[in-house]
């Protein structure tokens, strides 16, 4: 008989929920799902016209933290790949 959380009542060793995944799968989910959100939203936005000016409301009250967070990501980035680049090698 195959053993499992309801044939083994007095067993100590229960199979928790989460076992089977780890950490980083179900992150990789979440932002997933936000990316899908995100998208969805957008194409609203399209549909009802307001994609453009709610761009541009974000962009002119946000304007210095999106290129700051822009120039560390490159900046990460090109740091990430010179480094994949240079361990390559030797």
């Amino acid at each position: 008989m195959v053993k499992s959380v309801f044939t083994n009542k007095g067993s100590k060793n229960t199979i928790s929920y989460f076992e089977g995944s780890s950490f980083f799968r179900m992150l990789r989910f979440a932002f997933l799902l936000f990316l899908s959100f995100l998208l969805v939203y957008i194409y609203f936005l399209y549909l009802a016209g307001n994609l453009q000016k709610t761009i541009m409301h974000i962009w002119s009250n946000h304007k210095q933290i999106i290129i700051a967070s822009a120039i560390f990501i490159t900046y990460t980035g090109i740091v990430f790949q010179l480094g994949i680049w240079r361990g390559r090698r030797s």
